[in-house]
């Protein structure tokens, strides 16, 4: 005989599998009756909870962790601090502690990701800023461990990739470029080791090639996704290539940098450069008569990192990728290519 779920509770009782959680954990925003309820089920049933998940103080016995290599001093994108926002209301809807931890190279080889993992006790981890290069990043491919990844490709079971749809965001952006007349396109993109930044490129890449628009290998740079970096090369670029009369930056802290440099030449945006960015971080809408860029939403990846760890854990079925919406917001950055 199989062994009884919390799922085959959640099912008989006729709740979900979150307030079946909760009831059994003790928290107060679960109704007497619906608890009494719950309690009668598993006892019917003769369901027996996972002691080895459960902490000896009766609370939330399920961990879920946003393990991040971008936690920075300073964070204009603001994409880790949404990340862990959606990903705390998550838990805290599900009835889980939420636990942030930051890694880079060094830490990495110096204690493995299930080691991680045990020690910290960790049901579940959502993952953002690893690059292929990185040991995490086929440590976790390889492990048990249900793990929702933000942005990478992933394979394996218990594991899921939450992102947009970055080849064909980064197409329509370009192909707005292309649709005000620009034919000579820059493109200031992230790092050469993560793979958002190849998905951007293929974007870009497709939407110059369905327009008919020749391909120069020589318009795009690495930035490594730092405001700094997109304004030197930026500056290297145009200096280089004057043609160019757009650029399609793969983040809006790069598109900041990019707009600095136009200035620093002496010209306009957009009058003599378009300037188009990806992410419409906070200060988007505020800076340079607003920039013109793709919004995704990382509250929403957060929050749907939380649903994807919960199902997993549930024995639900959950699809190797999560497709997020994306949405094109027109500012002031990008105009009419010059005559």
């Amino acid at each position: 005989m199989n062994k009884v779920s919390i799922k085959d509770v959640a099912k008989e009782a006729g709740v979900s599998i979150t307030t079946v959680s909760r009831a059994l954990n003790g928290y107060m925003d679960v109704s007497e009756k619906t608890r009494k309820h719950i309690l009668e089920v598993v006892e019917r049933l003769d369901y027996a909870p996972d002691l080895n998940a459960r902490s000896l103080g009766g609370k939330a016995d399920t961990t879920i962790a946003l393990l991040t290599s971008e936690l920075t001093p300073t964070n204009e994108s603001g994409f880790v601090y949404g990340l862990i926002s959606g990903l705390f209301r998550q838990c805290n809807d599900m009835g889980c502690e939420f636990v942030l931890l930051a890694t880079n190279t060094m830490k990495q080889q110096k204690l493995s990701f299930l080691q991680l993992c045990k020690r910290k006790n960790l049901s579940g981890v959502v993952v953002t800023g690893l690059k292929v290069d990185d040991p995490y990043y086929h440590e976790i491919l390889d492990s048990d461990i249900p793990c929702a990844i933000i942005d990478m490709p992933v394979r394996g079971r218990k594991k899921c990739e939450i992102a947009v749809d970055n080849v064909a965001a980064s197409k329509e952006a370009a192909a707005y470029l292309i649709g005000l007349g620009h034919r000579n396109i820059g493109m200031i993109n992230g790092g050469k080791t993560a793979d958002v930044s190849g998905q951007r490129y293929s974007g870009y890449v497709s939407a110059l090639v369905e327009a008919g628009i020749p391909l120069q290998l020589d318009y795009m740079k690495y930035c490594d996704f730092l405001e700094d970096t997109a304004c030197e090369k930026t500056e290297e670029l145009l200096t280089k290539y004057p043609e160019i009369t757009a650029l399609f930056c793969a983040s809006d802290v790069m598109a900041i940098g990019a707009i600095r440099a136009v200035e620093q030449m002496g010209m306009r945006v957009p009058e003599d450069i378009s300037v188009m960015g990806f992410d419409d971080i906070p200060i988007a809408p505020y800076v340079y008569k607003g920039i013109s860029t793709v919004r995704q939403s990382p509250l929403l990846m957060g929050i749907e990192g939380g649903k994807a760890i919960w199902k997993m854990l549930s024995g639900e079925e959950v699809d190797s990728r999560v497709v997020l919406p994306h949405e094109m917001v027109i500012r002031g950055t990008t105009g009419k290519a010059r005559v």
